[in-house]
């Protein structure tokens, strides 16, 4: 596991992914294809910042944590943390 934060750029993630999606182009619907473009482009930039948030939350802890200290309701209780996607 890398000991090196982690932070992705949004913007760029952002029209990386919406560069990578197939919009057919139609003249007549150009409203509807820009309001979804601009769905997959605001979705993909904040899950970016999602991501660098919890990266930063996670990279930053002072202290590890020892999972085998953990009860089991604790255990589960950090794992249900951790899956916040």
């Amino acid at each position: 596991m890398t000991k090196e934060k982690i932070s992705i750029n949004p913007e760029k993630f952002a029209l990386q992914f919406i560069a990578s999606v197939n919009f057919d182009f139609d003249e007549t619907e150009l409203e509807n294809m820009a309001k979804k473009e601009l769905a997959a482009y605001l979705s993909a930039y904040f899950l970016a910042e999602k991501f660098n948030t919890i990266e930063s939350k996670n990279f930053d802890k002072s202290q590890s944590l020892d999972l085998s200290d953990l009860g089991f309701d604790a255990l589960l209780k950090h794992v249900a943390d951790l899956n916040k996607y």
